[in-house]
């Protein structure tokens, strides 16, 4: 698609600096995030990084290191590398080494990089699904997408079909809709079903749009995407009593609770999963419901009302305002342009801490450290700097697929 920058000459300079000062960061201190190979906290998410900066700065070193990068995580591979989700494994690397070959930023024959590791990943998607880890970022959801990518795989319908059969066998189906049972909290043993996009019903109504659009089982996909879409909706809270459209799960004995604004969590992601829902099965009812949903979180701009400390992509302020950015490019709605602009100069706002080299910190509770310097795709400068990148320039952000955001 054709994509539209958003943020005013003044601003786009500003952005720049941080763009630049960003990838001469991630240049300089490989060492911080060499070890991990994943998607969303390690190497593979930098190389993202490097490769758009260098599209929009048409240079070749960044290219180069970008290329680098990306050689560094196939030796991983090579080496024995296997572990298997998308946040941190094999099926987002192969996710956006896939993407990236679309996209006419890396030329490669992915059978060639990615052939040997189907069976393997297939494998484990099922032993996921069994389980009832529907996660997408850590379960068979996000193996599942990298199904979605690989259509080079004469096997992938298959593969894609026998996941549709275990999340119809594994789904909850009454009056109310259909959904899946998950485990909301490890440490107490809490179930229930979790609305997110980066963990539950959301991601998997993004997933099921996306198999049926390939046209797989699509009767089967039809019809759990529907109920999944009519559980959700009957989920909606009263915005006159509540903050939020929607809770973060539904968890039985246990009161609806508001949700923050974030990708991660609360009506962004439900929203724009709605929507993306709705384009992949040209369903005009649900994507209304996808628009009056986004329209009343533009409203929440205080951080007692949104929840917002930091700026990443998971739950900070660039992740909000690369969402409305998308959701300005899909409508050409100027009430998303406008939130998405706000965004944008709240994430500059936030660069204030002078003991990091980014002057970024990603937000941590004191029990597991407090907040910290992260390089990183999902709550880094990798992250926040590709969001920059698409604010101040007409390059289509295709990277945020793999955050199920296109």
């Amino acid at each position: 698609m054709a994509w539209s920058d958003v943020m005013p000459k003044g601003k786009k300079q500003e952005i720049e600096k941080k763009i630049i000062r960003f990838e001469e960061i991630l240049r300089s201190n490989k060492e911080s995030y060499a070890q991990s190979q994943g998607l969303m906290g390690g190497t593979i998410g930098i190389a993202l990084y490097f490769l758009y900066y260098a599209k929009l700065m048409d240079k070749q070193e960044p290219y180069d290191i970008g290329l680098e990068t990306l050689e560094s995580v196939f030796e991983s591979i090579n080496n024995g590398f296997n572990y298997h989700t998308h946040a941190g494994g094999l099926a987002g690397i192969g996710s956006v080494i896939e993407l990236l070959r679309e996209d006419d930023l890396i030329e490669l024959d992915s059978n060639d990089t990615l052939g040997a590791l189907d069976k393997h990943l297939y494998k484990m998607m099922m032993h996921e699904i069994k389980n009832k880890n529907y996660d997408f970022l850590h379960g068979a959801v996000g193996i599942g997408y990298y199904f979605i990518r690989r259509k080079s795989n004469k096997s992938y319908k298959i593969y894609l079909t026998d996941l549709i059969e275990e999340l119809d066998k594994n789904s909850t189906k009454d009056e109310e809709g259909i959904r899946w049972l998950s485990v909301l909290d490890k440490e107490k043993k809490t179930k229930g079903f979790n609305l997110s996009l980066s963990h539950g019903l959301a991601s998997i109504i993004v997933f099921l749009s996306k198999v049926y659009k390939e046209g797989i089982a699509k009767e089967k996909t039809l019809i759990l995407l529907q109920g999944a879409v009519k559980y959700l909706i009957n989920q909606k809270l009263d915005t006159s009593k509540h903050k939020s459209n929607f809770p973060s799960w539904v968890c039985e004995g246990e009161p609806s609770m508001y949700s923050r604004m974030a990708w991660c969590y609360g009506d962004l992601g439900i929203g724009i999963a709605l929507w993306l829902a709705a384009e992949n099965t040209t369903n005009e009812e649900w994507k209304n419901k996808a628009v009056e949903i986004l329209l009343h979180t533009t409203k929440r701009k205080t951080a007692k009302e949104t929840g917002v400390v930091d700026a990443g992509l998971c739950h900070g302020t660039a992740g909000i305002a690369h969402i409305y950015n998308r959701m300005y490019n899909f409508t050409n709605r100027n009430e998303f342009k406008e939130s998405a602009v706000y965004w944008f100069n709240k994430t500059l706002e936030l660069n204030i801490y002078n003991d990091t080299l980014s002057g970024y910190k990603a937000h941590r509770s004191e029990k597991y450290g407090g907040s910290y310097e992260d390089f990183g795709f999902l709550e880094g400068i990798a992250g926040i700097g590709l969001a920059f990148i698409s604010a101040i320039s007409n390059i289509e952000p295709v990277w945020d697929e793999t955050l199920f955001l296109s």
